[in-house]
């Protein structure tokens, strides 16, 4: 099960998302003072923006931990390399579905934060955690490609028999 290189990709891609879970994904400042952080879970504000109350973004962290739970369940499908692949195209599909929504979330929170304060100039930093999902989606396609590999190599070896 470990030593094929799709089960090393599929692990760093559960090791990545979980890193990305727990950590802050950006922050907001404004005039060299960070205003509001922003995680998978919460979002704060400080400052003028205190009393600026929402929801979390609780469908960041959902979709992150839907993404842990079918890689870590592709790899334990490493016989039934179809249901793998198919499991492991879900969760690039999912990991899009994250990037668009984070994408979404920014916005919302930037837009609503301009609204409290129109003349603050509010700048929206990265961390590194945020580019942790594109590399995921990255690993994910390279499992992909080693699946499909595996499952040729299955397919070759049959006709020879």
């Amino acid at each position: 099960m470990i030593q094929r290189i799709q089960t090393v990709y599929l692990l760093l891609v559960v090791i990545l998302s979980f890193v990305c879970l727990i950590s802050s994904v950006g922050y907001f400042t404004c005039v060299d003072e960070t205003v509001a952080t922003f995680s998978n879970f919460s979002f704060s504000a400080q400052g003028i923006f205190a009393n600026y109350e929402s929801a979390g973004p609780f469908a960041l962290g959902i979709l992150l931990i839907l993404v842990i739970l079918l890689s870590l369940m592709s790899i334990m499908l490493y016989m039934h390399r179809m249901r793998q692949l198919r499991l492991t195209i879900i969760s690039n599909i999912l990991l899009f579905g994250y990037a668009v929504t984070y994408c979404a979330f920014t916005y919302f929170y930037k837009e609503n934060l301009q609204l409290i304060a129109p003349s603050a100039e509010l700048v929206y930093h990265l961390r590194f955690a945020t580019v942790l999902p594109v590399v995921c989606f990255i690993l994910n396609c390279l499992a992909i490609h080693g699946i499909r590999k595996d499952e040729a190599l299955i397919r070759s070896l049959d006709r020879l028999r």
